[in-house]
């Protein structure tokens, strides 16, 4: 996903960011981590299972992750990070057999429904967070997807009057985050800008470097295009190079998703093209967490929690600059 001085300066951050956190943390291996807290008088684990940092968005999920479970003041916790499904569900396996009060699930897709079904089986209490599973979870926490999707296609439609050719990002191998974020989008290009457009671009993960591909062979393929729709903002910095490389000054506006302090700074800096992101922020984990640990304790939770994104343009992206995130 790396390319360039620029991302690997991004990575540099949030590997530091990520050291800081699990400061004082054991690792059983590589690809697998753990750590413990001991401030609480619980005798319960709370396992957290998410995907591995190879993204930024993922750096900022396991960086509040730890911050949360500290001011929880947990005695016992473990986080654990995978790159791949089938690690993950072997993970998933190991806090079933290691019998935890609770398990906080970040699916890698949704191919990890089957192994989040034993969950329930075995009746400890699962909060799913970011992507759903088909399986009968405790909770769920997640940004709204559909409202992305809806908030910048009125974005872009109205920045484009109603008129021109718009690019769309599908990330498939995100599960129902891509397919959420794009339907929401088609749903009111559809009903509000019918004038409009829409052609379809593919990458295969929210990174900058799929992004840059992705939107390289949309330029070849598309003498003219007024505006793209990106659902990651990871993806949008990529999406950006191809745009510069190509040399092209039909775009006009760029979507994004999430809340990249590196896409922020990009916003901030304005330019010929119109940049804006909806939120989706990793911090949300920390509510996951909350929940999870309520039910382990024996409370009702609510079963789903959605959290609406707010739209980031030039005019208030001061707001949600943060030089300390890690994402």
């Amino acid at each position: 996903m790396k390319k360039g001085l620029l991302v690997k300066l991004l990575g540099v951050t949030a590997l530091t960011a990520l050291a800081i956190g699990l400061a004082g943390c054991s690792s059983s291996s590589s690809n697998k981590k753990s750590s413990d807290s001991s401030t609480t008088t619980s005798s319960k684990t709370l396992a957290v299972v998410i995907p591995s940092s190879d993204h930024g968005w993922e750096a900022g999920v396991n960086y509040y992750a730890q911050q949360q479970v500290k001011k929880l003041g947990l005695k016992k916790y473990k986080i654990v990070t995978s790159s791949s499904v089938n690690e993950q569900a072997s993970q998933i396996d190991d806090m079933i057999s290691q019998k935890v009060g609770a398990i906080v699930l970040q699916p890698q897709t949704d191919e990890v429904s089957t192994a989040a079904k034993k969950v329930v089986k075995a009746k400890i209490p699962l909060v799913v967070f970011d992507r759903k599973v088909d399986a009968k979870y405790t909770g769920y926490v997640a940004g709204s997807n559909p409202q992305i999707g809806q908030l910048s296609a009125k974005k872009i439609g109205d920045t484009l009057k109603g008129k021109g050719t718009v690019a769309v990002l599908n990330v498939p191998s995100s599960g129902s985050v891509s397919a959420e974020r794009t339907a929401g989008f088609k749903q009111v290009m559809k009903k509000s800008y019918p004038d409009i457009k829409l052609v379809n671009m593919t990458a295969d993960d929210f990174t900058q470097e799929k992004g840059l591909k992705a939107a390289t062979d949309m330029l070849q393929s598309n003498k003219q295009v007024d505006g793209i729709f990106s659902i990651d903002d990871e993806s949008s910095i990529g999406i950006l190079q191809a745009v510069k490389d190509a040399k092209r000054t039909d775009i006009k506006i760029i979507s994004g998703a999430g809340g990249d302090q590196a896409y922020f700074k990009q916003i901030k800096a304005g330019g010929d093209i119109t940049k804006f992101t909806a939120t989706y922020s990793p911090a949300m984990i920390g509510d996951a967490i909350k929940l999870a640990n309520k039910a382990m304790n024996g409370k009702d939770i609510k079963k789903d929690t959605i959290i609406a994104p707010t739209i980031v343009t030039k005019s208030n992206v001061s707001k949600f600059l943060d030089a300390k995130s890690p994402y």
